[in-house]
């Protein structure tokens, strides 16, 4: 499922769902109508133990007499009426959560699958951790607004508008003053609301930027343990979790207000309704039976105007999250298609004046097929080189060219389709060596990749022991210096590309330089050393 992040994302889904959404408001609709019905019918009850004709009753007329004509038969259709309001509630929920489970799973695919094209200046710019609340909190709103609004509040309405009607016909003053009280409590709640959602956007924002703190630090421990800065960060991570807790504890005030209030509204409409039956009473114009049933419809559809005082809240907290996450979805995707195919078996590359960083120009020229050396001016490193011929980054000046033509007329794609990056300096990535040196997870290639595996790693036996089902940790954390440096060659060289980018191997050179080259030739491709 494909979404805009210019429109709704909810109403995208409903919309290419339609059928599934019809028969959730159909369950719903059918389910408040049952809900309403069984309270109201108390009446008929008092009518039939106690031998009282009340008017108002009548309009029970619309079912069949025959089926309630005695107090067992009551019971009977009572019971019935509360097992399949039951089944019809059941469908409901189940399908309406159902579907809530569908469109946050859509909505985060989409989101990931968004994220993984998203330039790689973004992230080094803002910082991952930036962006990894929006898989917690913002989702979690999202699915709330999705399962409280849109469908249920349509539903919520008919079954409002239907009480009201029985309501009306059980006590008219008692119906009108639920509707202007209601009314004029809403305004009054709305003034909360704004507050609640001005607090729970700062709330929200430094706690988005504490994870993208503690992302940063974590990601640099190592430097904060030679630079003995744990103290220093301590306090930086202090400051901000204090900032959270200042704001927590002021939306929480605000929370607690909204739902507090919500129930003293419902608590003195109820009040005023008494004392409305007590001065009908006085003049005879109310009945016990029609008290019974008010009261009890009053109390059945008290959860659903609870629902819609706090449908407000739900929509701003979830208005939030829909524009933070289509700030993501809006961001700029890599266009990594973008261009023509590059194809080549035999390729040559060359650099004409590429300058990085204001440094002194890199002119080369890479011979087809054969080991060549590039030499880097001081202030540039192999990732410079690297991100440049991949289009990951264009801080640079100059011509890049892959067979006498610029690899700005190349897709991004094809460009790292043809080149294979042998570097240290790119994070080892995957939980086994087997997923480290490969993209693949297939079984079915295991032997050919075990082969090649192990014709690399033969010469360099006895310094490094590994095998293709060792685990190597996050970020290959288990991993000794001289072991990440031979999976980074082989990571390169196993792919068997067409132009082979190296950085220095200074502890697989010292063991066996030799050794080490004859890998890098073998491969019959364009390798490009890249030294300073």
């Amino acid at each position: 499922m494909t979404f805009n992040p210019n429109n709704n994302l909810i109403s995208q889904f409903l919309n290419q769902r339609k059928l599934r959404t019809f028969i959730i408001i159909f369950f719903g609709v059918i389910s408040n109508i049952l809900t309403i019905l069984i309270p109201v019918s108390i009446g008929k009850y008092y009518e039939l133990v106690f031998h009282v004709n009340a008017r108002r009753v009548k309009s029970l007329g619309i079912l069949p007499n025959k089926f309630w004509d005695t107090v067992p038969k009551f019971l009977v259709f009572f019971s019935l009426l509360i097992v399949i309001r039951f089944l019809f509630f059941f469908f409901y929920e189940y399908f309406l959560r159902k579907e809530a489970v569908i469109f946050i799973k859509e909505i985060k695919d989409y989101l990931f699958s968004h994220q993984l094209k998203v330039k790689y200046a973004v992230y080094k710019e803002k910082g991952i951790g930036k962006y990894l609340l929006r898989y917690s909190g913002d989702i979690n709103s999202l699915k709330n607004l999705y399962i409280k609004g849109a469908i249920r509040v349509f539903i919520d309405v008919i079954m409002i508008m239907i009480a009201l009607y029985w309501l009306w016909i059980l006590n008219k003053k008692g119906a009108i003053a639920i509707l202007l009280l209601s009314t004029l409590f809403y305004f009054v709640l709305r003034l909360i609301n704004k507050k609640l959602e001005f607090y729970s956007l700062l709330k929200r924002n430094k706690t988005s930027g504490q994870l993208s703190f503690v992302s940063r630090s974590l990601n640099s421990i190592i430097n904060i343990i030679i630079l003995n800065k744990q103290e220093v960060e301590l306090k930086k991570y202090k400051k901000k979790s204090n900032s959270i807790k200042n704001a927590s504890i002021i939306y929480t005030k605000w929370f607690v207000i909204n739902k507090g209030f919500i129930s003293f509204i419902q608590y003195i409409i109820l009040s005023i309704i008494l004392y409305i039956f007590y001065t009908d009473s006085i003049e005879n114009t109310s009945s016990g039976s029609n008290l019974i049933s008010f009261i009890l419809l009053y109390l059945t559809i008290l959860p659903v105007i609870r629902r819609l005082f706090s449908l407000e809240s739900v929509y701003k907290l979830g208005s939030i999250s829909l524009r933070k996450l289509n700030n993501i979805l809006q961001l700029d995707e890599e266009e990594i298609n973008n261009g023509e195919i590059l194809s080549v078996e035999n390729p040559s590359v060359t650099f004409e004046k590429v300058v990085f960083h204001n440094n002194e120009p890199v002119n080369f020229i890479a011979q087809k097929n054969k080991l060549n050396v590039v030499f880097l001016p001081k202030g540039v490193g192999s990732l410079d080189l690297i991100y440049a011929i991949l289009k990951i980054q264009y801080n640079y000046s100059g011509t890049i060219k892959i067979n006498k033509k610029s690899i700005n007329e190349f897709t991004p794609k094809s460009l790292r389709s043809q080149i294979a990056i042998a570097s240290q300096n790119i994070p080892i990535f995957g939980r086994t060596v087997y997923e480290a040196i490969t993209k693949y997870r297939s079984k079915r290639i295991k032997n050919e990749i075990l082969d090649l595996f192990e014709s690399i790693r033969s010469p360099f036996s006895e310094n490094i022991k590994l095998k293709l089902d060792d685990n190597i940790g996050e970020n290959g954390s288990k991993l000794s210096k001289i072991q990440k440096e031979f999976l980074s060659l082989v990571r390169g060289v196993i792919q068997k590309k067409r132009i082979i980018i190296v950085s220095e191997f200074p502890l697989l050179k010292a063991i066996n330089e030799i050794e080490l080259f004859n890998i890098l030739e073998k491969q019959k491709a364009t390798v490009i050393i890249i030294k300073h």
